[in-house]
């Protein structure tokens, strides 16, 4: 694999339009971006799996993670639904988001996602790596998820405000950093092994 920003310490592994970012941070150097997505209009640094990444061992010192939604919602009859490719471009176009809504159907399939995209995180992260994860699906309790990071230390939660004000669709950032003490191996899920 060619190397793409060489020197960029910080890894987006789901940078999607990057809405995560102010204005000079999307184009910054520091910040590697990559995507599965193919068809985004802003395209990534490097179309990649975060699951099986090609990065070598302790690549990064910082990584950001804001894995795909499950369900969009209709405000309307409070109904969730999955948005099709067409709805999603046409609601966010160039300069909104993409959800990932049409990635994974099942909940088990989601969190069997994010199981195996934390194990990479662990491997390209180096000695003191920082693992930064967003979660706002409303479906599944960010306890639920956190107990997917199985080798690093959660040290802060925090809630976002929009606008504000606390919405019903909860936004929390949580910051973890690779536990040393724990085992090299990291744990199997059994729970959800067939998704691995």
């Amino acid at each position: 694999m060619m190397e793409v920003k060489p020197d960029s310490t910080i890894l987006d592994a789901t940078a999607a339009y990057r809405g995560i970012w102010d204005q000079e941070g999307k184009t910054a150097e520091d910040i590697l971006f990559i995507d599965i997505e193919p068809d985004l209009d802003i395209k990534p640094d490097i179309l990649m799996d975060c699951t099986k990444t090609e990065f070598p061992d302790g690549r990064f010192r910082q990584i950001f993670f804001d894995p795909p939604h499950r369900y969009g919602h209709n405000k309307n009859n409070g109904i969730h639904q999955t948005p099709s490719k067409q709805l999603q471009k046409e609601k966010w176009g160039n300069t909104g988001s993409y959800y990932g809504f049409d990635k994974y159907k099942t909940k088990r399939e989601l969190l069997g996602f994010i199981y195996q995209a934390q194990q990479e995180f662990y491997r390209i992260t180096d000695e003191y790596g920082v693992l930064w994860l967003k979660w706002s699906e409303p479906s599944i309790r960010t306890a639920e998820v956190i107990k997917l990071f199985t080798n690093w230390k959660q040290l802060m939660k925090f809630e976002v405000a929009y606008q504000g004000r606390i919405s019903k669709n909860r936004c929390f950032w949580i910051m973890f950093i690779k536990n040393r003490l724990a085992a090299a191996k990291q744990t199997e899920l059994g729970e959800y092994k067939d998704e691995l």
